[in-house]
This record gives structure tokens, sequence and C-alpha cells, in this order.
């Protein structure tokens, strides 16, 4: 088994005491490629503020995976390569895309560091309304832009966070495949950060994935979860969307909470692989755990 999660934040938890790599975020018993996020929320700064963070994130991105032996991937080949030799390798990502210039600058020279996943925000900024903005105004006209030269340069669009409005817009804009990379189903949780029925058939549709994401407040609409409510929303995904859409997106380092069961003194992949293998199939689990997320990325890197 080869684990893929598509969503974590450790990179903001990096400092001289703790690295890129802690005792929860990554599989002990499997390799694994973990997309690393650099979460970069408006919160009231600049923009020259919030490009100077994704510039020094991606600095201690590069600095950690060179001293922990961790391969960044950037193509096929690279993920090919990691897969085959059973490597822990990673893909850089940005969440919250706000403060970015929509211009083939900056682009290219982030492209060319090794990025290959961006949200368009966290909270509503100068791309997107966000999920929790009442006011759902969809994309700006940088916006616009800015989804015009991902698809360009065949950086991924991460569709997690984005009102409706905006998410809808993303879809009619690109023509290329689209990844939710730690969101869930709205059917089974209410939160306006989870997908509707019509959103998740629209990614499943162009060939994209959903990252299952295992924070209480996206699993149920008491705030607590175990593993009852993470099996209802795998239920959801296999029955609605098949067994090729639904992988692992946890939000690991980017939550206060883990559902019942899970710490932060042991891998959160291999507790929740073997949750999963206590209802479903081996060959379903893994599927959703790294099988999916590969061929998904073997597909659009």
């Amino acid at each position: 088994m080869y684990i893929v999660d598509t969503h974590c934040d450790s990179l903001l938890t990096v400092n001289s005491e703790r690295g890129l790599v802690n005792s929860h975020n990554l599989s002990k018993k499997y390799p694994q490629l973990q997309l690393f996020a650099e979460f970069v929320p408006k919160d009231g700064m600049p923009p020259e503020y919030r490009r100077k963070r994704v510039f020094g994130l991606l600095d201690v991105y590069i600095a950690e995976c060179q001293r922990l032996g961790i391969l960044p991937v950037r193509d096929c080949q690279e993920l090919n390569y990691a897969v085959e030799h059973g490597m822990r390798s990673s893909i850089l990502a940005i969440e919250g895309g706000g403060g970015l210039l929509p211009d083939s600058v900056e682009i290219d020279t982030l492209y060319r560091m090794g990025l290959r996943v961006m949200s368009l925000c966290w909270d509503t900024n100068e791309l997107a309304t966000s999920a929790w903005d009442r006011e759902d105004l969809g994309l700006t006209e940088e916006g616009r832009q800015m989804v015009d030269i991902l698809s360009a340069y065949g950086i991924i669009i991460d569709v997690s966070h984005l009102s409706d409005k905006s998410f809808y817009e993303v879809i009619e804009r690109t023509a290329y495949p689209v990844i939710a990379t730690h969101s869930n189903f709205r059917d089974i949780c209410s939160s306006p950060r989870n997908l509707t029925l019509d959103m998740a058939k629209k990614i499943a549709a162009r060939g994209g994935i959903i990252g299952l994401n295992i924070y209480p407040a996206f699993l149920s609409d008491t705030g607590r979860a175990d593993k009852s409510d993470i099996y209802r929303h795998v239920d959801y995904a296999l029955e609605k969307l098949g067994e090729d859409v639904l992988c692992f997106g946890c939000d690991i380092d980017g939550v206060e909470t883990y559902p019942e069961g899970f710490n932060e003194d042991e891998s959160i992949h291999d507790k929740l692989v073997d949750i999963l293998l206590e209802r479903y199939s081996e060959s379903v689990v893994e599927k959703i755990a790294g099988l999916n997320a590969i061929n998904f990325f073997k597909g659009n890197l």
C-alpha cells in the first residue's frame, strides 16, 4: 500500500524544535506522498506581506525535504520513481492564493520551484469568495485571470474553501480536472465547507478527486465525531461516486481536534487505514488510501 494525503498544514508548525515530519502526520507502516500546503489567509494582511509569506514557506519546504530525504514530486517521472521505490515524497501546494499576482512571472517562479496545486482562497480575498462568506460574489476579475494562468501552467486548482458560486465559476472556466483536497459531503454534514452532491459529481465527471477530511466539524453536525461518521462519508462517496474518486485529505495540523480514537501520539494515516479495513475490502481501502490520488496525479502533473 502507498499512502497519499492531499492536504496537511504541517509547514506552519515547523520551528527550531519541530520539523516537517512529526509523530502523527505521516504513516509509520507505509510509504507516503504528502501534499504540504502553504497556508496563506488574508487575515487583514496586505498582499505584499502574503506574497513574502509564500516565498518564505517555500524556503522552509525545500530545506525540510532536503534535510529529511523527502522526494519533491513535480512530474510523473518523479511520482513513478517514488512509488516504485517506496519513498516518502511530497507535492507543494498553496492554500489561499490571494496576494499572488495573476501574471506569468510570479506563477512561473513558483511552478519551477515545485508548486503543483493551489486554492484561490481560504478566507475571501482578492481572487474569490470563500465558503464562509454569506454574501457569495464568486470570483473576482483577478480570480478569473488566476484560473486562466493556473490552467495554462497545469497547476491543479483546489476547490476546497470556495463558495458555491466561486466553485461553479472555476468549473466553467477551466477545462482541466480539479481537486477538492480536504472536503466532505454536505448531505451528511451541513457545513458550507462541504460539497453538495452536484459539486461532487462535477468533480468526478471531470476526472478529479475528493480528499476525505477528518475534522469533526466537517464530519458531523454535532461537532464531535468517531469512526461511524467517517464511515457515513465514505459510504456516501462509494454509493454516489464510485470507488475511484475518494482519497485522503485529512487536514492534519490544520485542525484543533480529531475524531474519537485519533491522537497526536500515533500516525493518523495508519489509524485511518486500520479503521477503513474494518469495514471495506482491502482493494477499496488501497484506492482510497493512495491509488486514486496516484492515478489522478499521474494524469495531471
